[in-house]
Formats: C-alpha cells, sequence, structure tokens
C-alpha cells in the first residue's frame, strides 16, 4: 500500500536526518510513565481539595476510560500485527513488538477529549497532552507516524463511545457536581 510506504519513508528521514541524539532521549524520557508521577499526584491532590464529592467520580471515570482504552489499542495491535519500526530496522527483534495503533496515542487522546468534555473546555486546551507523547513515540523510534495518528483518531472515537455509554440516565449520577 502506497500510504505505509510514505509512512516508512517520513520515519526514515526523521530518523536519519530530523531527530539528533539528545532529542531521542528527550522523546523517550516523555513517554516514561514515571515522568507524569509527581504533576498527577499534584493535580489528584489539588482537584480532591478543590473539589472532594466529584473527585471520586472523575478518578472512577477516568480509571475505566484508560482500561477500556488500553484494551481497545492492545486487541487492534494483535489484529493488525503491524511490527514495530525496531523492527523492520532490526535495532531489536521481538516478534511481540507491535505498532499499530500506538498505545500511548490512544489513551492520551481518549484522556484529552474526557478533560476537555468533563471541564467544559475546548479540546484544544488539552490536545498539546496527545501531541506532544504522540511526536514523542515517533522520535524514540517506538512508532511509525501512522501510528501515532491512527492512534489519535482511534483515542478520540474510543472517548466518543465510552461518553456515550456513560451517559445513560443509569450513570447520570457519575457526573453530577
Amino acid at each position: 500500500m502506497w500510504l505505509i510506504g510514505i509512512d516508512k519513508e517520513i520515519f526514515a528521514y526523521l530518523t536519519l536526518y530530523a531527530n539528533p541524539p539528545w532529542v531521542s532521549a528527550l522523546a523517550e524520557r516523555i513517554g516514561n510513565l514515571s515522568t507524569y508521577t509527581v504533576p498527577t499526584l499534584v493535580f489528584c491532590a489539588l482537584y480532591y481539595w478543590l473539589n472532594s464529592p466529584r473527585f471520586l467520580r472523575f478518578l472512577l471515570l477516568v480509571a475505566v476510560l484508560l482500561l477500556f482504552s488500553e484494551g481497545i489499542a492492545y486487541t487492534l495491535k494483535i489484529l493488525i500485527a503491524r511490527p514495530r519500526p525496531a523492527v523492520d530496522w532490526l535495532i531489536y527483534v521481538d516478534p511481540k513488538a507491535l505498532g499499530f495503533p500506538s498505545a500511548h496515542a490512544v489513551n492520551s487522546m481518549a484522556l484529552a477529549a474526557f478533560l476537555a468534555r468533563w471541564f467544559g473546555k475546548s479540546l484544544l486546551w488539552y490536545l498539546p497532552i496527545p501531541l506532544i507523547i504522540g511526536c514523542s513515540r515517533v522520535l524514540a523510534n517506538y512508532h511509525y507516524p501512522l501510528d501515532v495518528i491512527g492512534g489519535w483518531l482511534i483515542g478520540y472515537v474510543v472517548f466518543r463511545v465510552y461518553w456515550r455509554i456513560t451517559d445513560f440516565p443509569w450513570a447520570a449520577h457519575l457526573k453530577e457536581i
């Protein structure tokens, strides 16, 4: 397919000519979960302190959303079975290293859309989160650009389906103020 060829050419260009080692190292750090531990704990503490009854509902909905989006991403990885760039480039060979979609991109877009809806803001307020995380996955050589773009689209669809499911009358009490 011609789109896959273009995707691989863009990745090759980024890897060989537009990605100095310090950018790869920074991108690796951005995608690491430990990078977000302290800011997440601070956010949770402040949100709880400012709005404790709503915080527990928020935390429950976010946890279930992330489980849902991770499950969808994992299932699609198995069904599509596209290898990561590192496998194609023989940086490492792991038959379980599947690339499409990027779970980081799926989860971060689903979370950004959820935060925008929950806090009543435009998605543009939260869009830098998935954009930075997704780009870091390409620059750290873990994903092709289409893995990330597809992940963003899937993440938004996952959010829409999840919001629709949790918006039923039986779940309305979960989002009450």
